[in-house]
């Protein structure tokens, strides 16, 4: 989820500068990729919740996880209103104004100052996001201990296997004589 968030970052970046607004789809597009992003977080949140929540792992994660709902909410409030301004001016001020250069170029420059704003505030919220979703990634993580202590419980079969055929000692004797003559 954190590679995601930085993707959407790099998006918020790539929009056009002032005085250039925005396309509504590019806008739109990147809504889209938040909520799919809040949705994701918010299923894996409620995913651990409805198991018994037994471990301290599980009640951990549910707290990352739920930690990372609040920036991500934050920055759909800043992205919902970059797209509520690019439509405004795109369907409301600038048919008003067409006729009427500067009034246009005010109306202009006052909406960029708040995609502005509002694309400074969101990349700033997502870039926390991401580093705490790192960081509880890093933190949730199995130790190498415990993952060491887990690897025979997962795979019994295959030790059990192991040991009911065990491997022959010495090759078989038509194949170690070819190798001993071609070196």
């Amino acid at each position: 989820m954190a590679g995601q968030i930085d993707r959407l970052r790099f998006q918020l970046r790539a929009l056009p500068a002032a005085p250039a607004i925005p396309h509504l789809r590019s806008v739109t597009e990147q809504v889209h990729t938040l909520a799919g992003i809040l949705t994701a977080v918010s299923d894996q949140v409620n995913r651990l919740l409805t198991g018994d929540l037994s471990s301290a792992d599980e009640k951990k994660a549910v707290e990352e996880y739920s930690g990372a709902l609040t920036p991500l909410g934050e920055a759909m409030t800043h992205l919902g209103r970059i797209q509520a301004e690019v439509a405004f001016f795109n369907f409301t001020t600038h048919p008003t104004y067409r006729n009427s250069p500067p009034d246009l170029e005010h109306q202009r420059r006052q909406v960029n100052e708040i995609i502005t704003g509002c694309c400074d505030a969101a990349d700033e919220i997502l870039e926390l996001a991401a580093e705490e979703l790192k960081a509880s990634a890093v933190e949730l993580a199995p130790s190498p201990a415990r993952v060491q202590a887990a690897a025979p419980a997962r795979t019994p079969h295959a030790a059990n296997s192991a040991q009911a055929n065990p491997a022959p000692a010495t090759p078989p004797p038509t194949v170690a004589p070819r190798t001993a003559k071609s070196r």
